[in-house]
């Protein structure tokens, strides 16, 4: 969701630039006008900046303020890539077995998942894309499965089906855990053909 906003926000801002530089360059009344503007603009922040120069030195305090501001911003930034994907695990099953003739670890990957489900589901011209991630939870692990149907797709079976085929994985798996079914619509599944022919 983030994401989404930092890029509407950058979107925005971009297109009025743009739609400035448009308008400076077709009409001469605004590029007139802008130019005030900014003349007016540099004067004052160079009021600014006079009046808030510190005493026996040439710049004003408020660089500092805008320095701290900056460090902060950067902080903040790698806090939220740090926290990105926290408690995503990469193997849905990571179990030692010291019993038996040759004590191991076995790890099941979620790829083995993501290719369960494909089989459990079948050979279902409706879905477009099957995608599987694993959180790490106590006790067991979850999974989140991201399902992209195809447009005009029954939501209500295709849920069923996907949860009825993430019960037989378990199952062959002898795992547990919760399990999330996402369905998605994108362009894919807007604009992808029922038949293609290669």
């Amino acid at each position: 969701m983030l994401n989404r906003v930092i890029l509407v926000v950058l979107g925005v801002l971009l297109l009025a630039c743009g739609l400035n530089l448009l308008l400076v360059a077709v009409s001469a009344d605004y590029a007139q006008g802008w130019r005030n503007t900014a003349a007016n603009v540099g004067t004052w922040f160079d009021a600014v900046l006079a009046q808030t120069t510190l005493p026996g030195q040439s710049d004003s305090w408020l660089w500092i303020v805008v320095a701290a501001l900056l460090i902060c911003l950067i902080l903040l930034m790698l806090w939220w890539i740090a926290v990105q994907g926290r408690g995503r695990g990469g193997d849905y099953v990571s179990v030692f077995l010291p019993e038996g003739p040759v004590p191991g670890r076995v790890e099941i990957s979620q790829s083995t998942v993501e290719q369960a489900l494909r089989h459990y589901l079948g050979k279902r011209r409706d879905v477009l894309s099957i995608n599987v991630s694993v959180w790490s939870l106590d006790p067991e692990a979850g999974l989140r499965i991201k399902v992209q149907p195809r447009k005009g797709t029954a939501p209500g079976a295709l849920g069923r089906d996907v949860a009825r085929a993430a019960r037989l994985t378990q199952d062959a798996l002898g795992v547990g855990g919760p399990v999330v079914i996402y369905l998605v619509a994108g362009a894919r599944s807007r604009f992808a053909r029922t038949e293609r022919v290669l």
